[in-house]
Formats: C-alpha cells, structure tokens, sequence
C-alpha cells in the first residue's frame, strides 16, 4: 500500500501541474491488439492498459509533446513445444507480453467546432519484457526496440476544461539484437486537462 500512494497521489495531481497555459495533460485507458511477430507469440486482445501523455502547444493547430504507457497481453496455450536456442520443452504455456513505450510525439490538429480530428506521428523506444511460464520454469527476453508510431484521433471538446479523447496509435517497433520487433495497434478512450 505504501508504493500506490505515492503513485495515486501523482495521478490526481498530474492535470492540475502540467495542464498550464497552452499545455495539455491527458491520461487513456488502452486496448491493444498485437500485430506481426507479437501476433505469432500472442493472439488475444490486451484489455490491461493506460497511456499518460503531455502535450504543448507550438501553433493553436500544432502540438509536441510525450507520452509513456503500460501494456500487459497475456495467454494460455495448452500442450505445445517451445523452443530456444538448442532447448526444447513441452507443456502448457503461459506467455506473457509487458510494453512501456517512451515517444516523443507531434500532432496536427484540424482546430474549430466541439469535435476537432487530427493527425499524429511519434519516435521513440519501445521497452518489451517477454516471458514464458511452464509449471516451475520461465523463460524471459527483454529489449529495447526502436518505434515509430503513427496516431489517428480526434478531440471532444467541453465548456468544462476537460477534453474527450479517441485516438488508435500503431507503436511499429523494430528488431533488437536479441527479440524481433513486437508491433501492436492500441485504442485509447481518455481525457486532456489543459488548453
């Protein structure tokens, strides 16, 4: 319980500190979906995710800023054979799949009227903590992995200050020396704080 207070104390000050003039705070809960390599390790759909960025505004239509987050995928498979390297073990898995992305991002935004579309694109790195359980045993990778990832939205205005957000971001993130690179796309439904 001591480690969550600290960390809920900053998620209920965090819009009232970043969201200044001319600056935006937003948080979204995340559902994402694993494409390309992740795909072949995992097929479900991830419903364990959030995303906080913080955007500032260079033009009324043109924002920079960053954005970090947290996506869990996870799935049992029953009876196969899993192979790295020279080992090879049979049993049920459990795999697991952990994403922390950090992306520097820009956004063009199409201003005027309650619901305003943009259009956005970010580089960064993506953090990838792979595992696979078998009973007592566990296999686990890691890496970090170059991403670019393009981003579609749009903004729901409100005369209260807070803002509406849809968007679907695809993190495409590339080969690292030890993991190939683990895509996935993510829709995210969430509030800005801020101008």
């Amino acid at each position: 319980m001591k480690k969550i207070f600290p960390f809920l104390l900053f998620i209920l000050c965090a819009p009232h500190l970043f969201a200044q003039h001319g600056s935006s705070f937003g948080m979204a809960y995340s559902i994402s979906f694993p494409m390309g390599n992740m795909h072949d390790y995992i097929t479900k759909t991830s419903f364990r995710g959030v995303e906080m960025e913080y955007n500032h505004h260079i033009k009324s239509d043109f924002t920079l800023g960053l954005e970090s987050g947290w996506n869990t995928f996870y799935e049992r498979v029953d009876k196969k054979t899993y192979t790295d390297g020279t080992a090879s073990i049979s049993g049920v898995q459990y795999r697991y799949t952990n994403t922390v992305p950090i992306i520097a991002n820009g956004r063009y935004i199409k201003t005027g009227g309650k619901a305003e579309p943009f259009v956005g694109v970010g580089l960064g790195v993506l953090y990838v903590d792979r595992a696979t359980d078998f009973g007592l045993y566990r296999i686990s990778n890691d890496a970090w992995q170059f991403c670019v990832r393009p981003e579609l939205g749009v903004m729901l205005k409100s005369d209260r200050g807070v803002t509406g957000l849809i968007s679907a971001k695809y993190y495409s993130a590339f080969d690292s020396d030890n993991l190939s690179g683990q895509p996935y796309l993510s829709l995210n439904i969430g509030l800005l704080w801020g101008n």
